[in-house]
């Protein structure tokens, strides 16, 4: 099965999980990360980048939520611009947002769409440079147990993640359901070295 083939199957199948067993698992992966975020030094200034969640994809919205109540700035991914990419070398950047802020956040209500940087305002929402951050959740749509990951094709975190601290958390996290025996992968396809699934 190829990579396009994968995708839709395994996306058929997250779509047809019931919304109350998909706000439970989402419930448990989210408690995990909260776990996982107590384990790291708590005197230190923390930056956490999570996503929002698309159709049928996880929601962490409960764990950013809980990130920001101990104080961990919280940043989510914004799409750029062509121009904007073609200058940074990425197609998407980290920025913070504020609690109680996200409603204006443009990039997270249209996560696909892409922005010039003069169409966020980043003194309100801040460009996180990927260095800074000290836990990134990816999302995906399959994965194997060696950790192989399947997105949604546009390859945009495969970019991204090279970039971050060796120091950062990578932990993508999915439904038990989006497993497979098998990711088929390319050259730049980077296995994510955490997944929390449920």
């Amino acid at each position: 099965m190829d990579k396009a083939e994968l995708r839709r199957a395994v996306i058929a199948r997250r779509d047809a999980l019931d919304l109350d067993l998909r706000a439970a698992k989402s419930a448990d992966i989210c408690a995990r990360l909260v776990e996982l975020l107590g384990r790291l030094d708590a005197a230190a200034s923390h930056t956490v980048a999570v996503y929002a969640a698309m159709g049928s994809e996880v929601d962490s919205a409960a764990f950013a939520a809980a990130a920001s109540k101990r104080g961990w700035r919280v940043a989510y991914p914004c799409m750029l611009s062509a121009t904007d990419a073609a200058a940074c070398g990425q197609r998407m950047c980290m920025r913070a947002v504020a609690a109680g802020d996200a409603d204006a956040a443009t990039f997270i209500a249209h996560p696909t769409r892409a922005f010039a940087a003069t169409d966020i305002d980043s003194s309100r929402f801040p460009i996180v440079p990927a260095e800074a951050l000290n836990m990134i959740v990816v999302p995906l749509v399959a994965f194997d147990r060696a950790g192989a990951r399947l997105g949604y094709g546009g390859g945009c975190y495969d970019r991204y993640l090279p970039t971050v601290s060796p120091a950062c958390h990578v932990i993508g996290i999915a439904f038990d359901e989006q497993r497979v025996d098998h990711v088929p992968t390319d050259a730049h396809d980077l296995p994510l070295p955490n997944i929390i699934s449920a």
